[in-house]
């Protein structure tokens, strides 16, 4: 299933239990996320999962509950309840997150209810400009509320970065274009194919969450330069340019 023996023993553990929870109200479950495109990092990394389930109100969820809440402190597996409707919707109001799903899952058990579910090419678009917007405006508000100290604005930089790696991954992608598996190459291939200059997300591509924190000079000069490849790809997508 995965490159993981130790999740694929988890994920195999949690299906059992959540059939076991939910009875026919599980119509399936799916891996996605890092580890489903091979992005994974042992005690670093959530294990994303989806749940379909036919009902969604509270006393479902409770059956449920106790499960994924054990999966969560135990696994860090992060779960996505949904139902079919739910997916449906969720097409129109998060698209990225959707598409997302749609291009990189593994089923593990049932019928995710994923093949009836379409994103329209202009939701996309705008759904993108508006989380790249977001990250923008988030990590200005850091600096002014952080008082521009460097360690916060460090942590906020290398947050955002794979924020960013989805957003783009699923543009590109959604466009029929392959992209490399690692995120530097990504980063780069992304931003060639959406008409964004190298000189933007050259200063940036090659960063790790794991990277210790540089001098104050550089995580400036690195925050600046991050500011300036989201405002870039803002207008490229169709936005005003902070």
């Amino acid at each position: 299933m995965t490159n993981h023996p130790e999740v694929d023993q988890t994920l195999e553990r949690l299906v059992d239990q959540l059939r076991a929870a939910a009875g026919e109200n599980l119509l399936g479950s799916a891996l996605y996320g890092g580890l489903a495109k091979g992005r994974y990092t042992p005690g670093t990394s959530d294990v994303n999962v989806l749940a379909v389930v036919a009902d969604a109100t509270l006393p479902a969820l409770l059956q449920l509950a106790p499960v994924l809440t054990a999966a969560l402190r135990d696994s860090q597996v992060v779960s996505f309840v949904a139902t079919p409707a739910d997916l449906r919707e969720a097409a129109v109001l998060f698209p990225v997150k959707v598409l997302d799903i749609q291009l990189w899952h593994r089923v593990l058990w049932g019928d995710v209810h994923l093949a009836d579910v379409e994103v329209q090419p202009e939701a996309l678009r705008l759904r993108s400009l508006q989380e790249l917007k977001n990250m923008e405006l988030r990590l200005r508000l850091r600096v002014v509320e952080r008082d521009g100290e460097s360690d916060a604005l460090w942590r906020g930089l290398l947050r955002s970065l794979p924020k960013l790696a989805v957003t783009l991954e699923v543009l590109v992608r959604s466009r029929g274009l392959e992209v490399p598996a690692d995120r530097p190459g990504l980063l780069r291939q992304a931003a060639r194919k959406l008409g964004v200059a190298a000189g933007f997300v050259e200063p940036v591509a090659d960063l790790r969450r794991r990277d210790p924190r540089p001098a104050d000079e550089e995580v400036r000069r690195l925050l600046s330069a991050y500011l300036d490849l989201l405002a870039e790809l803002c207008r490229t997508l169709g936005g005003v340019g902070g």
